[in-house]
């Protein structure tokens, strides 16, 4: 079976379906990659064939980093180049695949799919994404209104977003000599999705539709690198260190934001690891006893040796901190991350979030200090840790695609 992964996102979007690759690899099936031009080499380094699709996400991400933060993306960059581009990228790659996975904001492969007669699966990861009146749309910050309402913003929300993206989608599917869609989100609910998420912290509602599949995350597993020595070192402090990632997240403030998480460390007595990523988060500060500014980190190597991380609350950021079984501090960014500072908050897994916007260093060092010193947070989180970490949906999603991709009439219509 020859399966194209096409995520477009940041690195978020897309290690979940390098995870993906290697499982269908391990079965004998022939995965290949469609990414964002930031990630071709990191797939590719990985093993796998990679193309770009024409779009570096990371830095747009880099150059709009305070509207990204903010929420007010620009809704007519998106419409106007990246969905156009997103159809232009399907033809400079080899059509003949059974298969074409997507995720993050992929909305041009379902109609490539349709086009090539093959089967189209969406990936997601987070109950947040798929209609049900458990959670509001990715876009609505305030995850406690009543489930009544939250059906409301899907039912009136879906149709305001296809119709934002019907000229942009109908576009490029005339293009493929595909027939206009009235609405193209309701387009991909007709498709199987695969909703990667752990079943304790992000449980599937039971009024979502039926094309709906969980699995388990899909965890990328891989043999951890050596740490830096001075990264060691830096772990080895007593008390444990905090650490701090934002990963491609890039707040409007960034150096003050460092400054603050810094000072709350300060406040607690505890030293500070900042995993810089792509955010660049403490590219100003100077490395001392008690901070250290690193790139990217094993997050299996370096998580279970922290006392608590502050993170910015994507999926795969508050996945892999519960399953170190380590307390954790969610400063959300953008809308879907309030989703899992909600779930974090109510599981017991951490304090209540703080939006990074109202980020001091006083208030942050009172979410350290509860995350610290509660021993209900820290026994949850350590009794959470072990049954998440023994989770991963990859072979799961490989049985259903081989499934799928075998039903006669599973081909896009």
């Amino acid at each position: 079976m020859k399966v194209l992964l096409a995520p477009h996102g940041t690195r978020g979007d897309v290690q979940p379906l390098l995870a993906l690759a290697r499982g269908l690899r391990e079965r004998g099936h022939e995965p290949s990659f469609l990414v964002p031009d930031d990630c071709v080499r990191w797939i590719r380094d990985s093993g796998f064939p990679g193309e770009p699709n024409g779009i570096d996400v990371a830095g747009t991400f880099g150059s709009r980093g305070a509207a990204v933060a903010s929420g007010r993306w620009p809704w007519r960059q998106f419409v106007d180049v990246v969905v156009p581009a997103l159809f232009e990228s399907f033809g400079r790659i080899d059509s003949h695949v059974d298969a074409i996975v997507g995720s993050g904001a992929q909305v041009a492969a379902a109609s490539v799919a349709e086009q090539w007669g093959v089967t189209y699966v969406n990936a997601v990861f987070c109950p947040c994404a798929v209609p049900n009146d458990a959670s509001p749309p990715p876009m609505v910050k305030t995850q406690a209104l009543p489930r009544f309402l939250n059906r409301f913003l899907w039912e009136w929300g879906m149709p305001l977003a296809g119709l934002a993206l019907r000229r942009s989608v109908n576009g490029g599917r005339a293009r493929l000599g595909l027939a206009s869609l009235f609405n193209p989100l309701s387009h991909l609910t007709r498709h199987a999705t695969l909703l990667a998420a752990d079943p304790d912290l992000a449980p599937l509602g039971d009024d979502a539709p039926l094309t709906v599949i969980p699995t388990d995350a899909w965890v990328l597993d891989e043999p951890q690198p050596d740490l830096d020595p001075r990264i060691a070192r830096f772990l080895d402090l007593n008390p444990a260190p905090i650490y701090v990632e934002f990963d491609s997240m890039n707040a409007s403030r960034a150096g003050e934001l460092a400054d603050h998480v810094v000072a709350a460390g300060h406040a607690v007595g505890r030293g500070v690891l900042m995993a810089g990523g792509q955010a660049s988060l403490g590219q100003d500060l100077v490395d001392s006893e008690d901070v250290l500014v690193a790139g990217e980190l094993p997050p299996e190597t370096v998580l279970p040796r922290v006392a608590v991380a502050v993170h910015h609350g994507d999926a795969g950021t508050t996945t892999a901190v519960a399953r170190a079984g380590v307390p954790q501090v969610v400063l959300p960014h953008v809308p879907n991350q309030y989703y899992w500072a909600s779930r974090v908050e109510r599981l017991g897994l951490g304090p209540r979030p703080l939006p990074v916007d109202l980020v001091t260093a006083d208030v942050l060092t009172e979410r350290l200090d509860r995350a610290l010193n509660d021993r209900e947070i820290r026994g949850r989180a350590r009794a959470c840790g072990p049954v998440i970490a023994s989770r991963n949906g990859v072979p799961a999603a490989v049985e259903y695609l081989e499934e799928l991709v075998a039903l006669p009439g599973s081909v896009s219509d």
